[in-house]
């Protein structure tokens, strides 16, 4: 299981992809991020990564049984689902998406 994520090639903001292998959608929240499987993730990073027009620097984070990023991921991910961990709290990121933080241990 993997997640798809990348830069909004405009603003640089952290995106995850939220559609299916034949709809492809993307949104802020990492709350909403799709599960692939280990195919179609592979799959969705070949076709991403050849129309860098709205995404840039696409990559798969490969997730644990129970959904967590793997542990060498899992600070880096945290912080991109969530924000900055100084600044911008994860606290106000979640509230923003009226939810908890992602990727929490």
């Amino acid at each position: 299981m993997k997640l798809l994520t990348a830069n909004r090639l405009t603003d640089g903001l952290t995106l995850w992809y939220t559609g299916t292998l034949e709809a492809g959608t993307w949104g802020e929240d990492a709350a909403l991020a799709s599960r692939l499987s280990d195919d179609d993730a592979d799959a969705l990073l070949i076709v991403w990564k050849l129309r860098e027009t709205d995404v840039v620097a696409p990559y798969l984070i490969p997730l644990t049984e129970t959904g967590t990023p793997v542990q060498r991921e899992h600070v880096r991910e945290f912080v991109r689902a969530n924000g900055p961990t100084i600044g911008q709290t994860a606290d106000a990121i979640a509230s923003a998406h009226n939810r908890a933080d992602i990727f929490e241990n």
